[in-house]
């Protein structure tokens, strides 16, 4: 074992840990969200049209797609989706956690017989079969040496007419325009009180390290693991070690192979729901936005299908087969 494959081991039983340690705090998580993606009644508008989008995808397909391998499954929602059609769904995930949450949720749901999920690091994977299509949901982006391991990989476990679905982080942080307006709303005197600073501070670790005992359950959620403490509000250990050099996954994508569908979530909708949602105290400010969510999806949704808007996106969705 080289030098460079002892310290992807080392990065890789971090990234375990952590994702181990999220999943047993879930619910504390989830008590005092820290994200959109931790309050599921907004998460579930935000993410809309990515999942119709994807469904979409799938149900076009269907006649080509028997059976997927969805990398880094996490608790499994896509496996779970595609089989409640009929597909037979492989999730692969490094937290141990992850995949008992993805493998009961199966069982509740019904779709056991059709899902098969497995820990292991990617790239020591084996399956008992290639599969008509490789999907990814923001996971590729922390594998070390992606340009590499991603052919191997597609080799590996795909079928030689199969599709690829990765829907991966295009964009790190606000467009300039949408920064302006959460960053003078936070700054003002009027909405600047409403704003959750001492949060928002501890979430990104700028606090000076010091959360009061009393709030530690309420703000912040820090699990020790052996020498280290994870913050479970932040990046994963690999998203802190490439934070800030995400590789353009759709360049890499598209170097070796052919792009059938491309599309873009979230240019504002996030960010916004973040600035006037989980970060405002007032709970009649939150319904109020709640209000006005339905409507900046629908903008948003829009704004994505302009390259000057769609740059600043913060995911992207790529559907791809081999180069003929």
């Amino acid at each position: 074992m080289t030098a460079d494959d002892k310290q992807d081991e080392s990065l890789l039983d971090r990234e375990a840990r952590f994702w181990d340690e999220q999943e047993e705090a879930i619910e504390d998580l989830y008590a005092k969200p820290h994200d959109w993606r931790f309050i599921p009644e907004i998460a579930d508008f935000v993410i809309k049209p990515k999942v119709k989008a994807l469904l979409r995808i799938i149900s076009e397909r269907r006649a080509e797609v028997n059976s997927i391998l969805d990398i880094g499954c996490g608790n499994g929602w896509f496996c779970h989706s595609c089989a409640d059609g009929g597909i037979k769904a492989y999730g692969v995930d490094i937290s141990p956690k992850k995949v008992e949450a993805a493998k009961i949720a199966a069982e509740e749901r019904g779709v056991g017989q059709l899902c098969h999920f497995m820990a292991s690091d990617i790239m020591e994977l084996e399956l008992p079969e290639k599969v008509d299509m490789i999907t990814a949901h923001g996971s590729l982006h922390h594998l070390p040496d992606l340009e590499d391991k991603l052919p191997i990989l597609i080799d590996r476990f795909l079928k030689p007419d199969g599709l690829m679905l990765f829907v991966e982080p295009h964009h790190e942080g606000m467009s300039p325009g949408i920064q302006k307006i959460v960053y003078g709303c936070a700054s003002s005197k009027l909405m600047g009180n409403w704003f959750d600073k001492e949060h928002y501070l501890r979430v990104r670790g700028e606090d000076g390290g010091s959360v009061p005992e009393a709030a530690a359950s309420e703000s912040e959620i820090e699990i020790p693991v052996g020498s280290e403490s994870f913050n479970l509000r932040s990046e994963s250990p690999a998203g802190l070690e490439f934070l800030g050099e995400e590789p353009d996954m759709g360049a890499i994508v598209q170097r070796d192979y052919d792009l059938i569908e491309e599309k873009y979530f979230h240019y504002m909708s996030g960010h916004l729901t973040n600035a006037f949602y989980t970060y405002m105290k007032p709970a009649w400010v939150r319904a109020l936005w709640r209000l006005f969510l339905p409507f900046t999806i629908w903008l948003d949704d829009r704004l994505c299908r302009k390259q000057k808007y769609n740059q600043y996106a913060e995911e992207g969705l790529w559907l791809l087969k081999r180069r003929s």
